[in-house]
């Protein structure tokens, strides 16, 4: 007990110096378009048969810079206002669902966002944060075998937040909303089950946005017209309760539709290949099965399509797709689809990953380059 009081203790702490040092950091460059966060978050698991039974801890403090000003069409078109860097920190220690009390431990995390205005009342502003990064996790399977959904130290970290941004004076605005947050390595460590917690936050921003308009322009420019994109990488699933794992190389072929600067609508052919495909001889099977991704050959493929969100460099796509060839070990999965995520070198190339799924489950992620012409 005493212990659980300390701990409590000090993240208290932690949240009061978090919270209240702010003003002197920003001081200096209040008028500079800087904006510094800080959240107190309370949450709780969000999937199982015991649904929110918990309480989990934890502080997030983002620093962001205002572009609100920036003449970009993608940035006209989403309202976005800014963006920067969050820090993620939460005790995941009170469990999930039942024997998993003090398996899970801490998670540490940074994450790029971006932050969307949804629509203003009055003063207050109501806005959408998405923001993707890397979380490491303190405890994993192979450090407590209780902890049955992370397999891994190092794990993605996707988050979204609904924000109302209520002015408290020039230089302050207090924080309130709700959001998601998620980690999961993609299938590259086994068990993978990720965690998925819903949130509530209070908090302050300190800075504001530019007194004087400081219009400007990114340099990078996309491709204003329909192209033709193809992609290959190499990724790996993980063995169950090892952690070794079997390596698949994804390859994609498509054609991009161009809507506008923000969006695109994207159609192609998925194709992966298998190094290790499945071996049914009761000594292999274990070491060689991939659950919903199983395959007897080494090829499967399939067509797929969706949409892209662009936001200057950095392209959102998801794509449903129907396989038209794939020696599946389950017979029932017909369907599948992706979400991506591209950082573009130039307007004709750039690095990529892209996640495989099947239903709920991730299969494995593919990191590669594209190239479009």
């Amino acid at each position: 007990m005493k212990k659980t009081w300390r701990t409590k203790l000090k993240l208290h702490k932690c949240i009061f110096v978090g919270l209240f040092v702010f003003p002197f950091l920003v001081n200096g460059q209040s008028n500079s378009g800087f904006l510094l966060d800080g959240k107190a978050v309370i949450g709780s698991h969000a999937l199982g048969a015991d649904m929110l039974q918990n309480n989990l801890y934890g502080i997030d403090v983002s620093w962001q810079k205002d572009i609100s000003q920036k003449e970009d069409a993608w940035r006209k078109l989403s309202n976005a206002q800014s963006s920067g860097l969050s820090f993620v920190f939460r005790n995941l220690n009170k469990g999930y669902q039942d024997t998993s009390v003090n398996s899970l431990g801490q998670s540490y995390g940074l994450a790029a966002q971006i932050e969307f205005r949804l629509f203003k009342l009055g003063n207050t502003s109501v806005s959408f944060t998405p923001a993707m990064g890397l979380g490491y996790i303190t405890k994993t399977y192979f450090t407590d075998h209780r902890n049955r959904v992370i397999g891994s130290h190092l794990n993605q970290l996707i988050k979204a937040d609904l924000n109302a941004v209520i002015p408290l004076s020039t230089n302050m605005n207090l924080l309130a909303g709700a959001g998601f947050l998620h980690y999961s390595n993609g299938g590259f460590q086994i068990p993978n089950g990720g965690l998925n917690t819903l949130n509530l936050f209070t908090g302050l921003r300190f800075g504001k946005s530019w007194v004087k308009p400081n219009i400007s322009q990114s340099k990078y420019r996309p491709i204003r017209k329909n192209s033709i994109e193809v992609a290959a990488g190499i990724g790996r699933r993980g063995i169950y309760q090892q952690r070794n794992g079997l390596y698949k190389s994804g390859m994609y072929g498509g054609y991009n539709y161009y809507i506008n600067d923000l969006l695109r609508a994207k159609a192609g052919i998925d194709a992966v290949y298998y190094y290790t495909p499945f071996n049914p001889d009761p000594e292999k099977a274990l070491q060689t099965f991939q659950y919903y991704g199983t395959s007897y050959s080494r090829w499967r493929a399939g067509i797929s399509i969706g949409p892209e969100i662009n936001l200057g460099r950095f392209g959102v796509n998801a794509q449903v797709g129907k396989y038209i060839y794939y020696n599946r070990y389950h017979q029932e999965i017909n369907w599948y689809w992706t979400a991506t995520f591209t950082y573009a070198l130039t307007p004709h190339m750039g690095v990529q990953g892209r996640t495989y799924f099947h239903k709920a489950q991730a299969d494995f992620i593919n990191y590669g380059l594209c190239f479009k012409i």
